[in-house]
């Protein structure tokens, strides 16, 4: 699963009284949200300890942090709002003359002030219908929803103050915003204008694909799609899309999705990860194209506690890339190779794209965290192979002699306490020990206690720090996956599904031609899509095609992933390339082009995991 860098804007003393005011609201929903990731991570916890070391249940524990997460998520909005984390193509911008640019990022902050108010105007409306209480928590539901009007009036003031903290064009913001708001005053408040109907799906489609190629974040084209489909049809009224939000990013196995971002990143900042690059360089320093193979190796075993590529591939570019550069490597060689190695992250287990497919369609999160490693091995040793040709190429040496067993033996041990962290999410999950969400909550309480108590190797400052980045990450892909329901939900009720089984059922004659058929839709939609969005788009619509011609689920998420993956490393969505230009300070294009040679390896091991069952669930039938 993948997350956009913030673009962060210059500042300036045009406005200080904007800054202050923004500064104010930047701590009190930092604060909050933190306070909401500690708090589903403590609750967890004591879940955890209560089932395991008392054999009790404590049974508000579950349902308490999945409100605290859906809290997480509007809370986290308005805070990308400031720096522009929120995920979006954003190629357009750049192809613009500078007078249209400001017209363009009118026409955006415009698009998400309207999804924005028409969800404020939705969560009031469905406040005001919910009744009942919580049985678990015995409150009443509708507070469930409560947070979401606050989150929207926050998200409006950002949007209207940022920009007044710049040197030049300060209004752009408050223009964005009152255009925005206006068009929703036309369509829905005065209904001076109203949209043609016609078919739902159809509607929905051309409006996300539209505002997704115009630059507008990925979660908030999804919801502007649904919204219109309202104004066009009433298939989903405002309330049911705020409803279907709520309940698809509160499930419980989503809570593992910030417990696994939280224990990477506590991990990073205690030292532990250098100690798997330490552990890495023993092992294939001495390769042709040492640094990079040792980038390759300590991106798969960082694999193992992370989960997100993102953070994979920010670490390689930060720790790793000065010392390709200063090894004689090209700059733009050594940013592909830490692109390339980052997607791995998400198909070694433990991995948040592994619980977004489960999510959506019901696969066992436990079967394909064995199920994928074998695969991300598989890809590992692809990109290995290519650095060893292109390293060729070029002339690159290795970078150091053979480390003798002694060494590697110390380094070994050193890293063993995170390999440990590996083997055991893994073991609990394929043995049912414990849930996802149980072994997140293990895992960043075992990361946590490492870094203070034992190693004491981070400060106060660097812990907020990690907590508040976070939860902003953890928000972002909460709105993400919550955007996807009530889009899903559109697709469903008008029978995409079926029609696309109908389809393939009479053009397509063998499960080979219907595999090909698949992959290389999620290959073409991965160009352009963001990888958690055609995820929970493509995954369940391709999910009952599949499977009814005798396909194994889990080989199918595992396909979805490996596949959907590469969308990282081509244009124009690319995040991980861009995230490892930005890093290194390179420019996109050169490292679009120097990722190719990975790209064409990856796609070649693909073709293995595609048509070769046994390389995902190999594994699992020896466990049998």
């Amino acid at each position: 699963m993948t997350l956009a860098a913030g673009n962060a804007l210059p500042a300036s003393t045009t406005h200080p009284a904007a800054r202050r005011v923004l500064d104010v609201l930047d701590f009190a929903l930092t604060f909050l949200a933190v306070f909401c990731l500690v708090a589903i991570s403590v609750l967890t916890m004591a879940g955890v300890t209560s089932r395991y070391v008392f054999s009790a249940s404590i049974t508000w524990t579950g349902e308490a942090a999945q409100w605290l997460f859906i809290y997480l998520i509007f809370l986290g909005i308005p805070l990308a709002h400031r720096e522009r984390m929120h995920l979006s193509i954003g190629a357009i911008d750049q192809m613009l003359p500078e007078g249209l640019k400001r017209v363009h990022q009118v026409a955006v902050d415009g698009i998400v002030t309207y999804a924005t108010i028409a969800m404020l105007f939705g969560a009031r409306e469905i406040i005001d219908m919910i009744g009942g209480t919580s049985a678990a928590l015995a409150l009443p539901g509708w507070l469930q929803y409560a947070g979401i009007p606050a989150s929207c009036v926050f998200g409006l003031v950002y949007l209207v103050l940022r920009d007044l903290d710049r040197a030049n064009d300060r209004w752009l913001g408050l223009l964005g915003a009152l255009a925005g708001s206006g068009c929703y005053a036309v369509f829905n408040g005065l209904h001076l204008l109203s949209i043609p109907q016609g078919d739902p799906a159809l509607v929905m489609t051309v409006t996300f694909v539209a505002a997704m190629l115009l630059g507008v974040p990925v979660a908030f084209s999804m919801l502007l799609a649904v919204f219109t489909v309202d104004l066009s049809s009433g298939v989903l009224p405002a309330p049911a899309i705020v409803q279907n939000i709520v309940r698809g990013s509160g499930q419980f196995i989503l809570l593992a999705i910030p417990l696994f971002l939280l224990a990477g990143s506590l991990m990073n900042i205690g030292g532990l990860t250098q100690r798997l690059v330490d552990f890495s360089a023993t092992l294939a320093r001495h390769f042709r194209g040492g640094i990079a193979q040792v980038t390759i190796i300590s991106a798969t075993l960082y694999s193992g506690v992370s989960g997100s590529s993102n953070a994979n591939v920010a670490l390689n570019a930060r720790m790793l890339y000065p010392a390709m550069v200063a090894g004689g490597y090209r700059t733009t060689f050594s940013a592909a190779v830490c692109a390339a190695a980052a997607v791995i992250d998400n198909i070694i287990p433990p991995s948040v794209a592994m619980l977004i497919v489960s999510a959506a369609t019901g696969i066992s999160v436990g079967q394909m965290f064995v199920a994928g490693i074998v695969p991300g091995l598989l890809y590992a040793g692809a990109l290995m192979l290519t650095v060893w040709i292109v390293a060729r190429r070029h002339g690159y040496k290795a970078s150091g002699e053979r480390a003798g067993w002694a060494e590697r033996a110390r380094a070994g041990r050193a890293a063993v306490p995170v390999l440990f962290l590996a083997i055991f999410i893994i073991a609990a999950l394929r043995f049912g020990i414990a849930t996802p969400t149980e072994v997140g909550a293990i895992a960043v309480a075992y990361a946590f206690v490492l870094g203070v108590f034992v190693f004491r190797a981070y400060s106060l400052r660097e812990l907020w720090n990690v907590l508040s980045q976070t939860a902003i990450d953890s928000a972002l892909i909460g709105l993400l996956i919550g955007a996807a329901v009530p889009f899903g939900f559109v697709l469903t009720t008008e029978r995409v599904p079926e029609q696309v089984l109908e389809f393939a059922r009479s053009s397509l004659v063998s499960e080979w031609s219907i595999l090909l058929f698949v992959n290389g839709v999620m290959l073409a939609a991965g160009m352009f899509l963001d990888i958690g969005a055609a995820m929970l788009i493509l995954a369940p619509l391709f999910y009952p095609l599949v499977t009814s011609v005798g396909i194994d689920g889990v080989h199918f998420g595992l396909m979805v992933i490996c596949n959907l993956m590469l969308g990282g490393l081509t244009p124009p969505v690319g995040i991980l390339v861009y995230i490892a230009a930005t890093v290194t300070k390179q420019p996109a294009i050169p490292v679009f082009g120097a990722v190719l040679p990975f790209f064409a390896a990856l796609v070649a091991a693909l073709g293995l995991v595609i048509f070769v069952p046994g390389v995902s669930l190999g594994l699992l039938w020896l466990m049998e």
